[in-house]
């Protein structure tokens, strides 16, 4: 007797029909709203320390304020996405950018700055768990991880984007223009989430309920699948999610630690390099337009890598390209101090380490999808953007003091450059971890 099929199953193996693409550019455009707010700070940073007279210290307390709420927002609002819901996490996500972006454009002062961009935090957070979750669920095997990366290339192509439109706003209007502009998206993005990304197959079987296969025939339908004739039921009996304790069961405890210990080092490089770099570029004595634009090439040669490594894995494994571009990315950074005589030799390096580092940080997407069951991949991949939202607070943090001990800035870039050096060593490990498991499971 042939066992009962579920939608998961059709999901897996059928072609990518025009509906699930669709699904996948609004996450990408989900994420390129993160990255935009995420560096909004780092846009707007410049004006604000000349309005408010703040030090370089402060500019390090401030700059990595929104990261905090992204910790809570990944791990609270990626356990949301696998127990509530896909689609209501990404309409609750943006609706708190909206109202985030919009405080800070308002902000009378740093106190109530600091805390709108706590709470744009959490949002942000919640959407890189939610989004990476969606489109792995709504992807057949085939391009699984390639759409998951694409959709992480999200976040850089939002900086490029945010870069290009604010390089000219800036010299009409003040740094608030940089939060007005991020509210503003988000709330355009609202209807797109709520009509055109349904309730995805993996979480409704999981969810089950006396509706759920009803509600899953309308959703493949939607997406122009076949629903299986012998649909399996009481799904929900059998996928109920085991809870984020499952992430450190003896199977996939290794695979957490090693991928957190990864992520929290490339992402402290990556908010160094990308928060300072403006500030670092204005105290050269180039203007804050000019600055903005220098990290608008850092960005574009993200979006490059962002693709790039989406090709790339198409081909070869994930995680010695994953390697190879977290060495190259130290490289880059390390280099960056010696190429700051004129405007054109910073954006040449910056584009390189904009490639390698981007390329990094959207690989480690397409790590989660294939480390992580879809029943986990919330809240496993929202518990390792939490963790390495440690790093994203360092990263800007550490250089804030540094600076003002009177370290130079090779100095402070070869010291914050270790990061990227500790995840390459992660990923290597990661990839002999998986490899000795597998040795193991076998030989049982």
């Amino acid at each position: 007797m042939t066992a009962a099929k579920t939608a998961s199953d059709v999901i897996e193996s059928a072609a990518m029909g025009f509906r699930q693409w669709v699904v996948v550019a609004i996450c990408i455009v989900v994420l390129a709203l993160d990255g935009y707010d995420v560096l909004s700070i780092a846009f707007a940073a410049p004006g604000l320390a000349e309005e408010w007279g703040l030090s370089k210290t402060a500019l390090g307390i401030i700059l990595p304020l929104e990261l905090v709420g992204m910790a809570l927002g990944s791990v609270v609002l990626g356990g949301f996405a696998d127990s509530r819901g896909r689609r209501p996490t990404l309409l609750l996500g943006l609706l708190i950018l909206t109202l985030g972006m919009a405080i800070a454009g308002v902000a009378p002062n740093v106190w109530v700055l600091g805390m709108a961009r706590v709470f744009t935090g959490v949002g942000i957070g919640g959407l890189l768990a939610a989004a990476t979750a969606t489109s792995s669920d709504f992807c057949n095997a085939k391009y699984r991880a390639v759409a998951v990366v694409l959709v992480a290339g999200g976040f850089p192509l939002g900086v490029y984007i945010g870069a290009t439109f604010l390089e000219p706003l800036l010299k009409s209007f003040d740094w608030r223009i940089t939060f007005y502009l991020g509210s503003a998206m988000s709330l355009i993005s609202l209807p797109a989430v709520y009509f055109l990304i349904p309730e995805s197959i993996a979480y409704l079987e999981r969810a089950g309920g006396g509706n759920a296969q009803s509600k899953i025939r309308r959703v493949m339908h939607s997406l122009g699948h076949p629903v299986p004739d012998n649909l399996a039921t009481n799904l929900g009996a059998v996928l109920q999610p085991v809870g984020m304790k499952s992430l450190f069961a003896p199977s996939l405890i290794f695979t957490t630690v090693l991928l957190s210990v990864a992520y929290f080092g490339t992402v402290g490089t990556y908010y160094y390099f990308v928060k300072w770099m403006p500030i670092i570029i204005s105290d050269l004595g180039y203007s804050i337009s000019e600055a903005t634009r220098v990290l608008g090439i850092v960005s574009l040669g993200g979006v490059v890598g962002s693709i790039g490594v989406g090709v790339v894995i198409r081909v070869a494994s994930i995680r010695p390209v994953l390697t190879v571009c977290l060495v190259s990315a130290a490289i880059s950074v390390i280099g960056f101090p010696y190429f700051t005589d004129t405007l054109e030799s910073m954006s040449y390096i910056g584009f390189n380490a904009g490639v390698f580092i981007f390329a990094a940080l959207s690989g480690y997407f397409g790590l989660f999808a294939v480390s992580f069951p879809s029943s986990l991949l919330g809240s496993g991949s929202g518990l390792v953007l939490a963790i390495g939202r440690g790093g994203a607070v360092l990263g800007p943090l550490i250089p804030g003091f540094l600076f003002t001990a009177g370290f130079t800035i090779k100095t402070v870039a070869l010291v914050m450059t270790s990061g990227v050096i500790c995840a390459a060593f992660a990923v290597a490990l990661l990839r002999a971890q998986r490899s000795a498991l597998a040795v193991v499971q076998l030989g049982d």
